[in-house]
Parts: C-alpha cells; structure tokens; sequence
C-alpha cells in the first residue's frame, strides 16, 4: 500500500494521466484543492488501482465527518474531483473540520462499467479501512447511489449494514424512490443527513 500528502497545489494541475501513474482511472480532468486544505490518500493493488481512502482536513479544532460513496474517480490527494468538492462544502456548512471519503468499491474508475470487468472491484482491505475510517468520524453519511448494473448494487446495503453491527449510526441526504441513498452531487446544497437504519435499506 502507499500513503500519499499533499499540503495544496501550488499550480494548475495537469491532466489525469500525470495524476495517477501506471492505473488509468478515466479522462475527466481533476480539480484544484482549496488553499487551506490538507489531504492525504491510501491506494494499493497493480498500478495503485484502488483507493481505500480519502481525506481533506481544514480545520483540526473541528470534528471529522465521513462520506461513504460507490467507487474513486479522479479526486486524489493532490486534486479533487466534483462530488468530493461537493462534499467538502456540506462538511464546511455543517461545521465540521474535515471529511474521510470512503467507498464500496475501492477500484477507480470514472466509469461504473469497468467495476464489472475486474476480478475484484471492492478491494481486498477495503472493508477494514471503511470501519476505521467510520469509528474516527463524528457523522457517516451514506451516498452511494444506485449502481447502474443489478449486480453491484447489494454492495452498498452490505457496508452500511456492516458499520450498523459494529454500533456506527448512518445517515443519508435524500433516499431515492428505489430506497438507495442519493448520491451528493445534484442534491440540493440546503439538505441535512436524516439518521437511518441501514437494515431498512433496500
């Protein structure tokens, strides 16, 4: 595994390719980190193509919060990618001082597809790094989403009820009509997290 830092960008960022070694995540061009922003990132396996975990920290008075999303796009600890700048806003608003972003599946990918053609698109230690991850956070916030194919969308419901047994409370934005968690991106800036019960989830 390798654990990478960065303090803030101190120039534009170059395009993806730069950005993530010998792993092709996709062609969408990463954004640049707020100027008061710490990060650090965790990736393993051939290439670095997973990503266990995410962090922004901006203010260490303030308790962390957490994000628990489908799969990595391009957002790493030297840039950021929409959904983790969105993100960080509602954390911002919700005074907290930092967020972990943690995944179902580990693999990075900016599209969903590729997590089929894997052997194995969750990681080996994901589901150790997201309990870590959720027992440091003050709030967990499920948005994963609904996974396009039938076939990766029990993986969500499986992590958020795996945190419940271990007593970690969930909550989420908005439920789709399906029942799933919605994911933060097109969701309204005014939302708050409403608590769950992960084994109500569908």
């Amino acid at each position: 595994m390798s654990r990478s830092s960065h303090p803030a960008p101190e120039k534009e960022l170059a395009g993806s390719a730069d950005l993530f070694g010998q792993h092709h995540v996709g062609h969408a061009r990463p954004l640049r980190l707020s100027e008061d922003v710490r990060s650090t990132a965790l990736y393993a396996g051939p290439g670095d193509c997973y990503r266990y975990t995410l962090e922004r920290v901006w203010d260490d008075s303030k308790p962390m919060m957490m994000w628990l999303m489908m799969n990595p796009s391009v957002a790493t600890e030297i840039g950021d990618d929409r959904t983790v700048a969105k993100c960080q806003r509602y954390a911002r608003a919700w005074g907290y001082g930092g967020i972990f972003v943690g995944n179902s599946f580990a693999y990075r990918c900016t599209d969903q597809k590729r997590l089929l053609e894997v052997d194995d698109p969750v990681g080996p230690d994901n589901d150790t790094h997201l309990l870590a991850m959720a027992k440091k956070a003050d709030l967990v916030v499920l948005a994963y989403g609904a996974p396009q194919a039938k076939a990766l969308r029990p993986r969500g419901t499986e992590v958020a009820r795996m945190l419940g047994h271990h007593g970690i409370k969930v909550t989420a934005l908005r439920l789709s009509k399906s029942g799933r968690p919605e994911h933060p991106l097109y969701l309204p800036s005014v939302l708050t997290p409403q608590p769950l019960d992960p084994e109500t989830l569908s």
